[in-house]
């Protein structure tokens, strides 16, 4: 058996959500950015065969991109809560809140952008990239004050089909 250990993948990576000027980087993690993708499926059974299966066939795929950000900053904070709003003090701009409002009912695939995660070996090229083309935010606020812990904002971006039918895509998304 030949061994390619240029084809072994090892290290962090960033996420951007997003494209253009209003895209939003996260590039401080703790834990690992984890990225799930799963199959579900259905076995064919037939009366002749009893449970033994004729065949399998995939009912749905879901992806998703778990991403343990580890900054505190009110404007990331805010993209990925949805139905959220940023307040700025109109006499110091440097005074924010986020404001989360509970009575909402939010439509998540409002809030779905294009998701890209890039590794940062020295070596990654967008051959490396995974693209989510359309994921949207859910935040896990579990923070613990104390000398031993970081704040880590969990965010999970869920990925929701294009209308061509494109959940999620490896390699070079310029790639057309």
């Amino acid at each position: 058996m030949t061994v390619n250990a240029e084809k072994i993948k090892l290290g962090p990576c960033k996420i951007v959500f997003g494209e253009g000027a209003n895209a939003i980087t996260f590039e401080t993690t703790k834990g690992g950015v984890v990225l799930t993708y799963e199959e579900t499926s259905r076995e064919v059974v037939m009366d002749q065969t009893g449970t033994t299966p004729l065949k399998e066939i995939i009912t749905g795929r879901a992806a998703s991109v778990a991403v343990p950000f580890g900054e505190y900053d009110p404007e990331k904070l805010q993209a990925v809560l949805p139905g959220s709003t940023l307040i700025v003090d109109p006499t110091d701009p440097n005074k924010k809140r986020v404001s989360v409002n509970a009575t909402k009912v939010i439509d998540l695939i409002k809030y779905a952008k294009v998701l890209t995660i890039i590794p940062l070996s020295e070596d990654a090229t967008p051959d490396d990239y995974v693209t989510l083309p359309k994921a949207a935010p859910r935040a896990n606020l579990n923070y613990t004050y104390d000398y031993d812990n970081e704040l880590i904002t969990n965010i999970t971006f869920k990925g929701f089909p294009l209308a061509s039918g494109e959940l999620i895509s490896f390699g070079d998304p310029e790639v057309v």
